[in-house]
């Protein structure tokens, strides 16, 4: 429905595909700021956020976080471009 459109007419953009980010995966993330900056000697893996089609409601939340490997290629997985304003 057009009222549920956000300010740029756009409608159901949660749970299309997770997205890549550029932080690695880091466990502590939340307790240590700066850790997802930095490139892991022991650990390869990147953050992915939100949730896709493909999983169950308790994966889709805008607010999941899990983490792959940056190798893995998957269809429900992309990226969101962002510029500074």
């Amino acid at each position: 429905p057009p009222e549920c459109a956000n300010g740029y007419g756009l409608r159901c953009m949660a749970e299309n595909v997770h997205e890549w980010c550029l932080d690695w995966y880091h466990a502590g993330a939340y307790d240590d700021p700066g850790a997802g900056e930095r490139e892991p000697a022991e650990r390869a893996r990147k953050v992915s956020r939100g949730g896709s089609w493909r999983h169950s409601v308790k994966f889709t939340r805008l607010t999941a976080r899990a983490s792959l490997a940056p190798e893995r290629r998957y269809n429900d997985f992309g990226f969101r471009l962002y510029a500074d304003a």
